[in-house]
């Protein structure tokens, strides 16, 4: 009970922003300390005979809790209450200015220390919803694959494209046509309905929380979106698939069998998808999960569709996932000025030129993101390095090096054949920036 109670007062004097309420709270606090201290000592409210300023306790917390504005504001009112309080026979007397400097000047570095910490964490917590919106997309992809391994196994006899390609394709015109709410919302419906067997469904598309009744697609002619469905409800309040057997519901009836958000990595909902009949040996956990990642990868191809396109626009051949990766790690750079380095392996033509390229996929971390290209017989192999600088570009380049001596037995980058290349993401808009880094590999710059 003791920690925990530590923990919420800890949690009070966490740094926070200053909103409206944040401003009564300065004023309204730093009013009950000078009244406190008139009701205690009238002759000495501000407590100058005393050993300690217990006073400047209270814009020092605020300092804490809310930064600089705060530790000046909270200051401010105490600076007035001495030149008001005498006005109804409290306080009075010659000014203390060594007093008020020293407090002063003491919740001013409480306030820096505030924005300070608050900057950082800030940084951290942008840096950590990167790494989830990562790792999420990964989870879904790499369950799409072993699933699509797994139909594969029993159903490409019949089926000559996997699943995958189907996604990847219905992403590429998700870019194409990234106008509408919700692009090729047909097409993605009946990928659906074609694997999880679906007979009767309705596509709708969700604004600021609030689903269209209209379908923006449906197969089997769906019937308008009963909005206040249970089913409908649970699903937009908790973003999760749910069905008519999902624990948490109530005993309330509901018309549909499936309802399932059209949800991004970062949880924004774009979409709904009521089904209201399917076979009931479909209606099971392989097919419900297959349901919401497919899904999911339809919301992040829309949700990243405008910024994949304006990069596509200048370079056509860019992979969408390469092009989506450098916009989301642009938009971190914007946010909170954390760096990513784009850089490029330059191979020229040459006996070993398969082997290199071939090597420098092998050497590659997990977490980059690779374009692998030729250019007038060059092989290129551009790198996406999320959330490092120019000290772990440096490393980069060290450890290639490195591999390059130990398996090929070259001294350097200049006897492999190979120029390095890279540049600071967020230096220019993504399609400049890979429109540059690409004419400077072209031209061996």
């Amino acid at each position: 009970m003791r920690a925990y109670q530590s923990s919420r007062v800890a949690a009070w004097f966490a740094p926070k922003q200053i909103s409206k309420a944040g401003i009564f709270e300065i004023i309204g606090l730093t009013l009950v300390g000078l009244l406190v201290a008139a009701l205690l000592q009238p002759d000495d409210p501000y407590l100058l005979t005393q050993p300690f300023p217990w006073l400047w306790l209270v814009p020092l917390i605020l300092a804490l809790r809310y930064g600089t504005p705060a530790a000046f504001g909270s200051s401010l009112l105490l600076l007035l209450g001495w030149y008001l309080m005498p006005l109804i026979g409290v306080g009075g007397g010659p000014f203390p200015l060594t007093h008020f400097v020293g407090g002063l000047v003491m919740t001013l570095i409480a306030g820096e220390f505030s924005d300070v910490w608050s900057a950082r964490l800030r940084r951290v917590a942008d840096v950590n919803g990167y790494v989830g919106e990562h790792l999420d997309a990964l989870t879904r992809r790499h369950y799409l694959l072993r699933l699509s391994h797994d139909r594969l196994e029993h159903e490409l006899l019949i089926k000559p494209l996997t699943l995958r390609d189907a996604l990847q394709g219905l992403r590429r015109l998700t870019v194409r046509k990234a106008e509408a709410s919700l692009p090729e919302a047909a097409e993605l419906l009946r990928l659906v309905s074609q694997a999880c067997q679906i007979e009767k469904a309705g596509l709708h598309v969700v604004h600021q929380g609030q689903p269209e009744r209209a379908a923006a697609a449906q197969v089997g002619e769906a019937e308008p979106l009963k909005i206040d469905d249970p089913l409908v409800q649970y699903a937009l309040e908790n973003k999760l698939l749910c069905h008519v057997q999902s624990e948490g519901l109530k005993n309330d009836s509901s018309g549909y069998l499936v309802v399932a958000p059209l949800m991004t990595s970062d949880m924004q909902v774009l979409g709904l998808l009521a089904v209201e009949r399917m076979p009931f040996l479909s209606l099971n956990e392989e097919s419900l999960q297959f349901l919401s990642v497919m899904l999911g990868y339809y919301a992040d191809g829309v949700s990243n569709a405008h910024a994949i396109q304006s990069v596509k626009g200048v370079v056509t051949e860019c992979p969408l996932d390469f092009a989506a990766e450098m916009v989301r790690l642009h938009r971190i750079h914007q946010d909170v000025g954390i760096r990513s380095m784009l850089a490029a392996l330059v191979i020229a033509p040459g006996p070993r030129q398969t082997e290199i390229a071939i090597e420098v996929l092998r050497q590659s971390r997990k977490f980059d993101q690779l374009w692998d290209f030729s250019r007038g017989g060059k092989r290129i192999l551009m790198t996406l390095m999320p959330l490092h600088g120019e000290a772990a570009m440096a490393g980069y380049l060290q450890r290639t090096e490195g591999w390059l001596n130990d398996s090929f037995g070259f001294a350097d980058f200049q006897s492999a054949g190979v120029t390095p290349m890279s540049m600071l993401i967020g230096s220019a808009p993504p399609p400049d920036l890979l429109r540059t880094m690409i004419e400077e590999c072209e031209h061996g710059h």
